[in-house]
């Protein structure tokens, strides 16, 4: 095996987008590689601009931001950047999901999760037709595929066949180091946010995600509401995230719910944390997720969860939190009916939250990110 000093080159434009799943990833990923002790340069590539906050990151001088602008996002892809990253003499190129045919220099790439072959009717037709055909591609052409979880990675294995299992490796994200518990002092100070900013004034419920099908927000809406008036719960629904697609039905439940939810709309950074603070649960029923970052944030900072029993999430979870079948309405309603009358409850699943999420750091994820960079760049040299 070889140890040598590689130009490792990044495909960065998700750092500067809204708070995403893709965004953490990259910025945790990023944070990540910083504090390893090697000599690597990371080369981050960027379309339009170098991100507002890349200061922030501190990365230090082995990365720097190069700046490739392209007329639109998929010619950047296609054309843009593995033209650039050729010309600098990348020696491993890491992107996500697609993989242009012109880069010259091995790829890794990053699959978050596959719900667009496990469930396409949650999908508008010209999303799925993107996605299968630039996904299966990119799994063959990459030299090697990163899955976010053990399930990811098996529904990868599963999805296209014939992928040497070897060629895809599992590598769990982790939560931002702001996600933490937080005083007496700084949640009261992170309640009176909430209230002037959401309008948030009272015990609440909290759901994070983008609105579309797979977060299984209907059914969240019905449970809690039947739970709120059979415990006789003085407690709203905040639902954070910004509207996806294919909502009619989410806005349905939404405007039979009145006053009972909250839609706080897309949520920045630094509120995030005291939502998560302040909530006395946090539900996440989604049909399928490749890892599961809200479910994380939570419990780095005290959140007692109730989450789907399926996919990645109970990898994520553990034996921290609540796993239910997210097909049941009756279920869901004894969850949230219990958890929400019973302090005690939430204290223990506050106190396994937090051991829980302490078992994930950026630091691993970079770790067995930067193995995957030295397999494919031993594997060219040999």
């Amino acid at each position: 095996m070889y140890t040598v000093r590689m130009r490792i080159g990044i495909d960065a434009r998700a750092v500067a987008g809204r708070y995403t799943g893709d965004r953490t990833y990259w910025r945790g990923l990023l944070r990540g590689l910083s504090d390893l002790n090697n000599d690597h340069r990371y080369l981050l590539y960027v379309r339009q601009e170098v991100p507002n906050g890349a200061d922030a990151l501190q990365l230090g001088e082995r990365f720097e931001w190069r700046v490739v602008p392209a007329s639109s996002d998929r010619i950047w892809s296609l054309t843009t950047l593995p033209l650039s990253a050729r010309s600098d003499r990348t020696d491993i190129l890491h992107v996500q999901y697609s993989v242009s045919p012109f880069v010259s220099c091995p790829v890794v790439t990053t699959v978050h999760d596959i719900s667009f072959k496990l469930f396409p009717q949650l999908f508008s037709a010209k999303d799925r037709a993107l996605l299968n055909l630039t996904v299966p591609v990119a799994v063959r052409r990459a030299c090697r595929v990163i899955g976010v979880s053990e399930n990811t990675r098996r529904d990868i294995l599963k999805a296209f066949a014939g992928t040497p299992p070897e060629k895809v490796a599992a590598i769990p994200l982790a939560a931002a180091p702001e996600f933490r518990l937080m005083d007496d002092k700084a949640r009261d100070e992170a309640g009176r946010l909430l209230e002037s900013h959401y309008g948030i004034d009272g015990p609440f419920v909290l759901a994070v995600g983008v609105l579309q099908p797979r977060k299984n927000l209907p059914m969240l809406i019905r449970a809690f509401r039947s739970a709120k008036r059979i415990a006789r719960l003085p407690h709203r629904l905040a639902i954070v995230g910004k509207h996806g697609w294919l909502t009619e039905e989410i806005d349905t439940a939404l405007a039979e719910a009145g006053e009972d939810v909250i839609m706080t709309g897309y949520v920045p950074d630094d509120h995030l944390p005291a939502m998560y603070n302040c909530a006395e649960m946090m539900c996440y029923p989604s049909y399928y997720e490749g890892f599961g970052l809200p479910p994380l944030e939570a419990m780095s900072c005290g959140c007692p969860v109730a989450v789907s029993q399926t996919s990645s999430l109970p990898e994520v979870v553990g034996s921290a939190g609540m796993l239910l079948d997210p097909e049941s309405v009756g279920v869901w309603i004894d969850a949230i009916s219990t958890l929400l009358t019973d302090s005690g409850e939430r204290r223990r699943l506050s106190e396994a939250g937090l051991a829980q999420a302490a078992k994930f750091t950026w630091r691993r994820t970079a770790l067995a990110t930067q193995a995957v960079y030295n397999a494919c760049h031993n594997r060219n040299r040999s």
